[in-house]
């Protein structure tokens, strides 16, 4: 028997417990606006501002599920299915409608997005289902919008402040993970493997982290040591404590 497992729920960004104050739709695009922005899914699961883009939308296959009331768990319920359009129109035309989000659900082309819809004394759960291909996040430029951003990283009982590009900065764990996980044993050479009795084991540190930052990634944008800040028996000054750090 073969078994795949497959994660789809894997967003960068999420929507969980922000408040959809406006849908704006473009031909075939829905842009969706909350009122405080959306959350990244990534340590430290910080909030940004900004808005998805859903573009590809099929039309004929949106709709709004809307019950009567708050229904709780189980039980019975009423309600009501409507085309998206017309929910849009119906509900958030004028700006007075809240859309709380508590969960979204990826299918092969269609987002579920589930929640609470209140409007003028009207408050129950409600559900929307969009047909769309491409899903895009845009996150609001912010008041930290340096090119190069500072990071720890801890190997062989060291700990390392490093100056890379923000985008390393801000995804941190992930470019550590896929360098760990993915170019150490699959790069060019195998130069991190060795050869241990009849297995092959992966030797590597953070200065390999960097040089792979440097000649894979960002070329243009060099990463650099800026001074070595404690060992593991140290604790990390607290000038550094709220820097991303990556323990290899």
């Amino acid at each position: 028997m073969k078994r795949t497992s497959y994660n789809r729920n894997d967003p960068p960004y999420s929507l969980h417990d922000m408040n959809i104050t406006d849908f704006e739709i473009d031909g075939d695009r829905l842009t969706i606006k909350t009122q405080s922005g959306m959350v990244k899914t990534k340590s430290p699961y910080s909030q940004v501002d900004g808005y998805i883009e859903l573009n590809g939308i099929d039309w004929d296959f949106c709709y709004a599920y809307i019950f009567d009331g708050f229904t709780g768990n189980i039980g019975a319920f009423s309600g009501k299915k409507m085309f998206l359009k017309d929910f849009i129109e119906n509900y958030f035309k004028d700006g007075n409608a809240g859309f709380s989000v508590m969960d979204e659900n990826f299918g092969f082309n269609t987002l579920c997005i589930t929640g609470y819809l209140s409007k003028k004394g009207f408050f129950g759960e409600c559900t929307v289902e969009i047909n769309c291909g491409e899903i895009v996040y845009c996150e609001d430029a912010n008041e930290d919008d340096r090119p190069m951003k500072e990071i720890i990283l801890s190997a062989d009982g060291e700990r390392t402040l490093y100056s890379v590009p923000a985008d390393v900065a801000d995804n941190l764990e992930e470019h550590c993970i896929k360098f760990a996980t993915e170019y150490v044993w699959h790069g060019p050479n195998a130069k991190f493997l060795r050869l241990c009795g009849n297995q092959y084991v992966a030797m590597f540190d953070d200065k390999d982290f960097i040089d792979y930052l440097n000649e894979e990634l960002f070329p243009q944008m060099r990463s650099k040591k800026i001074e070595t800040v404690g060992f593991f028996d140290d604790g990390i000054p607290s000038k550094y404590k709220n820097i991303p750090w990556f323990n290899f």
